[in-house]
């Protein structure tokens, strides 16, 4: 049979052909105009031909994105001290809150932090149901805030939140698209949304965008967390139930019976995903760098001396290393 093609007949007697992109002479792997090919086309896929999207459409692996879990390896990850870690000093951090706003589900706060080398962190979170949303606006405001039993049976008691400690520091807050809906009736008549709520309460968001699920995880494993020894994204200990949740994360997978004659969703099941979703607003502003583009701005590499070159032709003021005159007479003795 031809190269990148393969076939099988299904238990219904139905024939189906695979092909494969290595069928295609000038996509082939090993040669040079498939490998040329190849380079170009993985840039889009953050982790290039390790990236579970690329496996799954590509190289069709149809289980690349598949299973129960989504972050199937989360216990161990915890426990390998580099994504997980302590709280520390922030101090010098670039700060970001992120917003998914919920009554009867939790809503949940998160401030996330990013260094001089763009790896970024979420540091500390608000997390409870049947919070009122002028408490939440107390809570983000750095506030200790005390809110009264709800009147069910889940919350019988007060509760004390901690103030946010990052309260004032943070560049801009993302938040839950829908909070934007004039859906809230008030005493005075008029319908309002919940995020004008907040901005009476001094706290001013900007819109979130809404699903990608699926995108973020994928950032997450291909990218964030490709080696998780050296994660380019982690989470202290003071948010444990962003922690939490990332485990839960699973697809809606359809039953084996009816897989026989339909393709297994993408879509996740839509539980125990509030801090999951608070995550995902500040995630979506922070795409992963292009191969490429990583590649042209480290210094010795060939894509760093092409981008060179190609300044240099432009007339363009290009970086120097060289060392000031004194140091170097210092190095000569």
């Amino acid at each position: 049979m031809t190269h990148g093609l393969g076939g099988r007949v299904t238990k219904s007697m139905v024939p189906v052909m695979r092909i494969h992109y290595s069928a295609d002479p000038s996509k082939r792997p090993g040669t040079t105009s498939g490998d040329a090919w190849l380079t170009q086309a993985v840039q889009g896929y953050p982790g290039g031909m390790r990236c579970p999207r690329w496996r799954k459409e590509m190289e069709i692996e149809y289980g690349a994105l598949g299973g129960t879990r989504i972050f199937a390896q989360w216990e161990q990850w915890q426990l390998n001290g580099k994504i997980v870690v302590p709280p520390f000093d922030a101090r010098g951090y670039r700060l970001y809150g992120s917003f998914d706003y919920g009554w009867r589900h939790p809503s949940c706060y998160l401030v996330h932090g990013q260094n001089g080398d763009g790896e970024i962190i979420t540091l500390w979170e608000f997390f409870g149901a049947h919070v009122p949303y002028s408490a939440i606006a107390k809570i983000i405001k750095g506030e200790r805030t005390t809110v009264p039993p709800c009147g069910d049976a889940c919350h019988p008691d007060a509760r004390t939140f901690m103030g946010n400690p990052y309260a004032g520091s943070e560049l801009y807050k993302v938040a839950d698209p829908s909070i934007w809906a004039e859906d809230q009736q008030q005493h005075d008549g008029p319908m309002k949304s919940t995020a004008k709520l907040f901005r009476q309460e001094g706290v001013y968001f900007k819109e979130g965008e809404r699903g990608g699920d699926t995108t973020i995880a994928d950032w997450l494993l291909g990218y964030y967390w490709l080696d998780p020894l050296k994660p380019l994204y982690r989470i202290t200990m003071a948010c444990p139930n962003l922690i939490r949740e990332i485990g839960l994360q699973r697809n809606k997978d359809v039953s084996a019976q009816v897989a026989m004659n339909r393709a297994q969703p993408e879509a996740w099941v839509d539980k125990d995903n509030d801090a999951w979703d608070a995550l995902k607003y500040f995630l979506h502003g922070f795409p992963p760098k292009p191969m490429a583009e990583r590649a042209a701005e480290k210094p010795g590499s060939f894509m760093f001396f092409r981008e060179m070159a190609i300044k240099a032709a432009k007339g363009e003021a290009l970086p120097s290393y060289a060392i000031d005159a004194p140091t170097q007479r210092e190095m000569m003795g």
